[in-house]
């Protein structure tokens, strides 16, 4: 057994040590969290330039300023769901896919699957007329399809490597990166307007406006060429490396020779002493032969299907799974329409086209910077002192609380657009100071290597699916029944929500790989293999 050997060859193993400070951050803990977080601000500026871009188009192509859509299938809805659809296929198959293989085999081909969507989106002819909302739809939904991909991957890839005390910290660190894709994405939606104004709205050559939407669209390929290199140059880390030599040898369960965990020596009677003093155990190179390797995939392809077959971790993700439902419904509603209850409420009234863009981006920059981006930071430096549940449920009881006060006082915030504003950011705050962040969290943490990409990616999943009814739903009921009703409706989903937090446990210093060798050493029963 070359314990050593195994761990060292990987370039990322410092970020797997225990000794650090919860903050001071070491090289190869900044590459790491360059690499995947890099990732998230191109899945944020991917999923969320569609709010602006369908406004662009909807006047280029149709002659209205709306972003609502009203001669494509569910006024537009579908365009905008288009992603999130490509999504839920990526989440699952990518997460699976990085529990069989492995996360080196998979991590850096969803980015390349974006990059090649993207290409096709900006690529599509203006000669086919409205026939160019179906082309981006369906480009759309293939990026998706890498996005989606890149939510089990990223957070795998950083909890497989971190430590207990800063896990929490590191994965929110990740994802608070969609804050700054809204962000970065409004802000250079604004200069392309202010570059193009003279044009646009002086010359009224509102043809230019083809031009914004794809170099607005295309200028994140940059970055993403840039990540798709340094993910392909990653090396596994030391717990999934145990989890490949487990499958090869299912021994090492019994021998607690499982590399990256911290197991506690069996004693006199062959029960698994929780007092004993624990150690580290040695990191055993994977590889028995080709029969041995076809062996480790098929335990891999059982693996999720056994895990979830108890009831104890069922229930949990059943927890996640559908808190991530019901919170991306009202999360991407909002963010995915935020164009509609814009106009809707009078923030972005004007007829004149370029005056009615820059209106919506200005709105949509400064909702991000007020709320977006401050509520993620509130959670990376209070997770790992108030935990994860305390922030979710926090987070739901403001959203129903604010979306209330929305509802109820509509026809006033109508009259009065600072009043709004501040509706908008403090419901940003607090999705991301809130469930929008721990929902990604918690299913990073919560389940153990040999399971984590399939739990995470079916639990985003489901919460895609929750945002795809959000896109095809919303914009209709926004005409159909009033923004005000669908208000009154986002207020009874966050409450609903609420309860299926219950199902997960405290995350916080939480090792589900050490719980789940515990449990998997005691179905052995009293007579395995001392260590």
């Amino acid at each position: 057994m070359a314990s050593a050997d195994a761990y060292d060859e990987s370039h990322l193993a410092e970020v797997e040590q225990e000794n650090q400070s919860r903050w001071m951050l070491t090289w190869p803990e900044l590459k790491l969290l360059f690499i995947a977080s890099t990732g998230f601000f191109i899945d944020a500026y991917d999923l969320f330039n569609i709010n602006l871009v369908v406004v662009i188009l909807n006047f280029v192509i149709n002659g209205k300023l709306s972003g609502t859509i009203t001669n494509i299938p569910l006024q537009g809805g579908v365009l905008k769901a288009a992603a999130n659809i490509g999504c839920v296929v990526g989440q699952i198959g990518f997460g699976l896919a990085g529990d069989v293989f492995g996360r080196k085999a998979v991590y850096g081909i969803e980015m390349m699957v974006t990059t090649v969507a993207t290409i096709l989106i900006i690529a599509g002819p203006l000669s086919l007329g409205t026939g160019l909302f179906t082309y981006i739809t369906v480009f759309r939904a293939l990026m998706g399809v890498g996005i989606g991909g890149d939510y089990p991957m990223s957070a795998s890839v950083v909890a497989d490597r971190a430590n207990l005390r800063r896990r929490g910290t590191m994965v929110t660190f990740i994802f608070a990166m969609q804050g700054w894709g809204a962000f970065i994405g409004g802000l250079i939606f604004i200069i392309l307007m202010a570059i193009y104004k003279k044009g646009v709205h002086f010359h009224h050559h509102t043809s230019q406006l083809n031009s914004v939407w794809r170099i607005y669209t295309g200028l994140i390929l940059i970055p993403a060429i840039i990540t798709i290199v340094q993910r392909m140059m990653m090396t596994e880390s030391t717990r999934m490396k145990g989890v490949q030599a487990v499958r090869e040898d299912p021994n090492l369960i019994a021998q607690g020779k499982v590399a990256g965990i911290k197991l506690a020596p069996a004693n006199e009677k062959g029960a698994y002493d929780s007092d004993a003093g624990s150690h580290e155990a040695e990191a055993p190179v994977a590889g028995g032969g080709i029969a041995a390797t076809r062996a480790a995939k098929a335990a891999a392809w059982r693996d999720a299907r056994d895990y979830f077959s108890e009831w104890r971790h069922m229930k949990i993700l059943i927890g996640t799974t559908m808190s991530w439902f019901l919170l991306d419904i009202i999360f991407y509603g909002i963010s995915l329409n935020q164009s509609i209850f814009i106009s809707a409420l009078g923030l972005a009234n004007s007829k004149d086209p370029w005056e009615y863009l820059w209106q919506q981006g200005v709105a949509n920059i400064i909702i991000a910077i007020g709320g977006f981006l401050p509520g993620y930071y509130f959670t990376l430096f209070t997770i790992e002192y108030l935990g994860r549940k305390k922030i979710q449920i926090m987070g739901l009881c403001m959203n129903a609380i604010i979306f209330a006060i929305m509802a109820g006082k509509y026809n006033a915030l109508k009259k009065n657009s600072h009043g709004l504003i501040a509706c908008f950011i403090f419901l940003q705050f607090f999705f991301n100071f809130g469930a929008n962040a721990t929902t990604f969290v918690i299913p990073a943490e919560v389940f153990p290597t040999r399971v984590r990409g399939f739990g995470h990616g079916l639990s985003a999943a489901c919460g895609k699916c929750g945002a795809i009814i959000a896109s095809l739903a919303v914009s209709i009921m926004s005409t159909n029944v009033g923004p005000q009703n669908v208000l009154w409706l986002f207020f009874g989903i966050a409450v609903i929500a609420i309860p299926f937090t219950f199902l997960i446990p405290e995350t916080k210093d939480r090792d589900a790989d050490l719980i789940d060798l515990e449990e998997r050493r005691a179905a052995l029963g009293p007579h395995h293999e001392k260590i």
